[in-house]
């Protein structure tokens, strides 16, 4: 490499192109940031840790919620808004039960009647430990002009005195709540929220010892607050909407003086009392009940049970993280971007060094390292890395290199191509040149599918027009089908005038060949009728087609002379499956299969079993079937022509032909041209004024 920077000229003809691309990988994940998409990945990365990092601490909180939940609605039989008697119920029987504070995540913004007012205010200033909500209201006026204003509490509240925190929420781009608003300037004023109210109080701090002016903490008496931005922090969520216990609103109600409504009085705050439940505890009271619609996305959002999280919930976890100093700490933007440019040179002598595949993987290994330390260092200190940028220059800068010398490789195997693609199929080119091997002659035995289509009486219909009306109608019709035989990677062996011939699971080998050759057949006829749809609109007539498909052992190989290669399959069960595509006509069928490919597909094809036959050429019988369609087909269609005609062909077998004509008239009476119902009842009438010999096998013979 020195003696290459030495030699300038030198070094930029061979790394120019390196440098070049590695420069743009980094531009270009950089303005990815800037529009937003780099952010919302690492968002969605920054949520997954959460989860992988799981609760903390469970037991060691001092917080404990009391929940307005669908519980309360149906013990209390109450609508809303609760009677504020309640809430100063609430307030005697938790500053009994020994809480250190209460806290309300509910504005009591609107009067109710003048004595419930005066009864909660009394009980407020009685015992100075409770905090209210409060929060900001934004509206944008005509001629878009904006309006701030403080929403507080009604007036018999704010003469008490009692502290206030504002509940106002910030969402990032996606909807999720990860941050937390610290303060709020208003008016010259500064307005905090519930969390940091919550840590004034109980370390009997003034306004005058917050220091909100640092730009990375918020300084309050002897915390410190890592800020994420200007006024907000990162919730450090300790858990899910369970992590904090939790206790309905009745429950804390439901004392020896108060009677719940038909059984639910079972008096269980007395239990509570005893116990010690709120002693000592921070109470934070809210609304949970899902038809008030305070829920939040959080990082612990589960997209299966899709359960949010109550807004109380979201600013116990946000006081949790001031509580217990577990703040989220970032790696700064410096930092990150050195790190970017560092893995995006590695990948850059990545891509010249190794080959694509040990290098594809390295990468792989590379990514599962910085997520590994991404989530090591979020789980075990707190620490926010970012990954999704520096791995997204580490990838697209490997990607782009690595592109690069692709692209170099096949201009100069594009030379090889070119000069064999004029005698062999392009398939076999591809294999030729991905293995570095010419083909020789010969083959393999190998078991695949084959699959046979040829044109319904396409002489006759070839003589009705003129040469180049048929050679157009030829071409549309045969570039659709090979578009389909392509679509589920089979391989297009051979037109022999109007007839197809494919092959599945070679040349490259794929294990469900029988179920893809099935697919294309049935996606064949679905083609032929959009096009038989688009000549009968033209006024033109159109023609059918029969498919035979067969599953065995072949020999697949290139099998033409030494001067022009020629990949194809021969075998017994290649001429099979030719013999069962011009068996539909013998049926009146489009689709047969032999039992071979069943035996593939059973489960997946739904099939109706026709015949044991006896081709030409062959003395063994095989058993044959018509394919109706993959996974699913209409109940009627199932119920009649599977099931009816199996039931009739049964019948049929134990030569009770006249119950058995039941069956196939009951299937023509809703399927009038089905042709193995025709042809069944055509034999039950001959048999029954013929029975066969005794010794008859149920076989029957195809001459053709």
């Amino acid at each position: 490499m020195l003696r290459l920077f030495r030699n300038k000229e030198k070094f930029f003809k061979i790394w120019g192109k390196s440098i070049l691309f590695t420069m743009a990988s980094i531009l270009i994940v950089l303005f990815l940031n800037v529009l937003g998409i780099i952010q919302a990945l690492e968002l969605k990365t920054y949520d997954m840790r959460f989860k992988i990092r799981g609760d903390i601490e469970r037991d060691r909180s001092q917080i404990v919620i009391v929940k307005i939940d669908d519980q309360t609605f149906s013990s209390l039989k109450k609508r809303w808004p609760f009677p504020r008697s309640y809430y100063a119920r609430i307030i005697e029987n938790l500053n009994k039960a020994g809480a250190r504070l209460v806290v309300f995540d509910i504005e009591f913004s609107e009067n109710s009647s003048h004595s419930e007012d005066e009864i909660l205010a009394d009980i407020i200033a009685h015992y100075g430990n409770i905090i209210v909500a409060n929060k900001f209201v934004h509206e944008i006026n005509r001629h878009d002009t904006y309006n701030k204003y403080l929403l507080s509490p009604i007036e018999q509240i704010l003469k008490t005195g009692v502290p206030q925190g504002h509940a106002d929420i910030i969402h990032d781009h996606d909807g999720f709540l990860r941050r937390y608003i610290l303060f709020q300037n208003h008016t010259d004023l500064i307005y905090f929220p519930l969390s940091i109210e919550v840590l004034k109080f109980i370390n009997q701090i003034d306004n005058g010892d917050i220091d909100v002016t640092d730009r990375k903490v918020l300084k309050i008496g002897k915390h410190t607050i890592s800020k994420y931005s200007y006024n907000t922090m990162l919730i450090n969520y300790f858990g899910d909407s369970n992590y904090f216990h939790q206790y309905s609103f009745s429950n804390i109600l439901d004392d020896a003086t108060f009677d719940l409504p038909d059984d639910e009085d079972t008096d269980i705050f007395e239990i509570h009392k005893q116990e010690g439940t709120f002693e000592d505890k921070i109470v934070l009271i809210g609304v949970t009940a899902e038809e008030f619609r305070d829920t939040e996305f959080t990082p612990f959002f589960d997209d299966v049970i899709r359960m949010k999280m109550p807004g109380v919930i979201v600013h116990a976890h946000a006081l949790n993280t001031i509580l217990n100093d577990r703040y989220i700490k970032t790696v700064s933007m410096s930092v990150t971007l050195v790190i970017m440019i560092l893995l995006a040179i590695v990948a850059t002598i990545l891509s010249r060094y190794v080959k694509p595949f040990q290098g594809f993987g390295i990468v792989i290994m590379t990514i599962i390292l910085m997520m590994v330390m991404a989530v090591t260092l979020f789980s075990v200190w707190d620490i926010w890395m970012m990954i999704v940028l520096p791995v997204s220059g580490f990838i697209l800068s490997y990607g782009l290199n690595t592109l690069e010398q692709v692209i170099t490789e096949r201009r100069e195997k594009g030379i090889y191509r070119k000069t064999f693609e004029q005698y062999v199929a392009p398939n076999v080119v591809k294999t030729m040149l991905d293995s570095g091997n010419l083909p020789k002659f010969g083959g393999e035995r190998r078991t695949l599918t084959v699959l046979f289509s040829d044109i319904r009486s396409f002489t006759t219909f070839s003589e009705k027009y003129q040469p180049e009306v048929v050679v157009n109608y030829l071409s549309n019709y045969l570039s659709s089908m090979v578009d389909v035989i392509f679509k589920h990677q089979g391989t297009l062996d051979k037109f022999v005038g109007d007839e197809i011939m494919a092959l599945f699971g070679a040349p490259y080998y794929f294990s469900d060949h029988a179920e893809k050759a099935c697919l294309t057949a049935l996606d064949m006829v679905q083609e032929l009728r959009s096009l038989q749809w688009k000549w009968s609109r033209e006024n033109q007539d159109y023609f059918h087609i029969g498919i035979g498909i067969n599953t065995g052992r072949v020999i697949v190989g290139n099998l033409g002379s030494y001067q022009l290669f020629d990949y194809t399959v021969i075998g017994d069960e290649v001429n099979l499956g030719a013999r069962l595509e011009g068996a539909n006509k013998y049926y009146a069928t489009t689709i047969l299969m032999t039992e071979f490919t069943y035996q593939q597909v059973e489960g997946k094809a739904i099939v109706r079993r026709l015949d044991r036959v006896r081709v030409q050429g062959k003395l063994i019988p095989v058993m044959i079937y018509e394919l109706r369609g993959m996974y699913s087909i209409p109940s009627i269609e199932k119920d009649l022509i599977v099931g009816t005609f199996e039931e009739g062909r049964e019948l049929f077998e134990d030569r009770r032909y006249r119950q058995a004509m039941k069956k196939f008239r009951l299937i023509l009476r809703y399927f009038p041209f089905d042709g193995p119902s025709r042809l069944f009842l055509e034999r039950c009438t001959n048999f029954i004024q013929k029975p066969p010999a005794d010794d008859w096998d149920g076989v029957f013979n195809l001459a053709k």
